[in-house]
């Protein structure tokens, strides 16, 4: 796979992205995701794609290394609870999903020896307050 896809977010939830992981220790997921940030396009929430993962947005994606598909709702870590139905930003495929379209694919690496791609197949917006 060439260059990384784009990936697009608004200013608030890249602030937020950029705090969250100025408040944990580096580690190599955090460095990732920080990458992801620094080449993101930012746009004003208006302008936001119904179908790009943004936080709290519900993301169905398959990892290509286990043809595994899951779908999980993406959040920062202090919204994770028990219902197993919640992804991390700080987890490997958390930060490798934040910002992609749909039908977009990364490859990413999934541990300190495994790389994956991750295909993004529907994202679901977050719903409105």
């Amino acid at each position: 796979m060439g260059a990384k896809p784009k990936i697009t977010l608004t200013r608030s939830i890249y602030n937020r992205l950029s705090a969250l992981i100025d408040s944990v220790p580096e580690d190599p997921i955090t460095e990732q995701l920080l990458d992801e940030l620094e080449r993101a396009k930012i746009v004003s929430p208006q302008k936001l794609p119904d179908n790009v993962v943004t936080m709290n947005s519900t993301v169905t994606f398959m990892v290509e290394s286990t043809q595994k598909t899951f779908t999980y709702q993406l959040v920062y870590p202090s919204e994770l609870d028990n219902s197993e139905q919640k992804l991390s930003i700080l987890s490997p495929v958390g930060s490798a999903l934040i910002g992609l379209q749909e039908g977009a694919q990364i490859a990413w690496p999934i541990s300190t020896s495994k790389n994956t791609v991750v295909h993004v197949n529907k994202v679901a917006p977050p719903a409105q307050a």
